[in-house]
């Protein structure tokens, strides 16, 4: 049985779930979107006004009647700090972008380096904290495999092993939560397109880099036990692994590619299957799925959409997945 501190917490979250999407609101309003009494909202937003969390001010709705507060975030209360790492022709792009508790972009930081590592990275996130001091959560998007806060098989060489979570919360003294990049991408798919009842699957082929994939059935992203869920470079393919980026080229990676999804629709069955990456156009998924079909019955096979970038639903799942995490930091 909950205690009554938890109570207030599940209470709380569940009015900061309606705020967090902008606009204001009513106490009234609130009581009627969340089912909690008015005079439980009217408690909490007063703790919440107090503590500077959301500001109450006084309006007509409908330009009509007597005056009535009501409330939205501060949107200067805290604020999200948003990593991801990528690499593209040998070099190593790193993005942060900054938001608020409701999602505008803040700040947005580009740069591209030669190595990558942790120092340049503390380096980076120290910069940007001495401007912004109210940030509550950082978070990471790696290209390979987070668990337990180690990243493991990454496209970065020089952050092999490296528990970058232990060290950046070590030195920040700030929450920091790190997943695969293709995680927050589906995650932030199922947040804007997302049905409860569907899995979806999205499968990212760049040139020349091993590609990812992640699944998601009702907010639930598939990773299994190692976090090691859909990470098709390690099919058993002809090929040796260390071999595997070279054939990944728009004249020779069709079988590569093919048998991936195949592997997908075999053992994962979603609804939908979503494509990206300079690898692949949209007259790709004509020859995806005439192989697939080879191997696959007709009424098995999941509908194709091909998408020409992921970065607005990666940002989104990075977004999404902060503020799940305040439900329970």
């Amino acid at each position: 049985m909950k205690d009554s501190a938890d109570i207030r917490k599940v209470n709380r979250h569940k009015i900061f779930t309606i705020l967090w999407y902008g606009g204001q609101f009513s106490k009234q309003q609130l009581s009627v979107q969340t089912g909690l009494s008015i005079a439980t909202c009217n408690t909490l937003l007063n703790e919440m006004e107090q503590a500077k969390e959301v500001i109450g001010e006084k309006k007509r709705l409908q330009d009509v009647g007597r005056e009535t507060v009501c409330y939205k975030i501060n949107e200067a209360y805290e604020s999200f700090l948003c990593i991801n790492f990528e690499v593209l022709n040998d070099m190593r792009y790193f993005t942060i972008h900054l938001l608020s508790p409701v999602g505008t972009i803040i700040e947005k930081v580009e740069k591209q380096f030669a190595i990558l590592d942790y120092p340049a990275i503390a380096s980076e996130v120290e910069h940007l904290l001495e401007n912004h001091k109210n940030v509550s959560q950082i978070l990471i998007g790696i290209p390979g495999i987070a668990k337990n806060g180690i990243i493991r098989h990454s496209d970065i060489d020089e952050l092999e092993n490296i528990a970058l979570v232990s060290l950046l919360e070590k030195k920040f003294h700030i929450p920091v939560h790190m997943e695969n990049d293709m995680h927050y991408k589906a995650y932030g798919y199922y947040c804007k397109h997302g049905k409860e009842d569907e899995i979806v699957t999205f499968a990212y082929f760049p040139t020349g880099i091993l590609p990812g994939t992640a699944s998601v059935h009702g907010g639930m992203i598939i990773k299994g036990r190692d976090h090691f869920a859909g990470m098709p470079g390690f099919l058993p393919f002809d090929t040796n692994r260390d071999e595997l980026p070279a054939l990944l080229h728009k004249e020779t990676c069709r079988p590569f590619v093919s048998r991936t999804i195949a592997s997908i629709i075999t053992l994962i069955n979603p609804g939908t299957i979503v494509f990206t990456g300079d690898l692949l156009d949209k007259d790709s998924l004509l020859w995806i799925r005439e192989d697939c079909m080879q191997y696959i019955p007709e009424e098995y096979m999941p509908d194709f959409i091909y998408e020409d970038d992921f970065n607005s639903y990666y940002l989104a799942g990075m977004y999404h997945k902060a503020l799940d995490l305040k439900g329970v930091i």
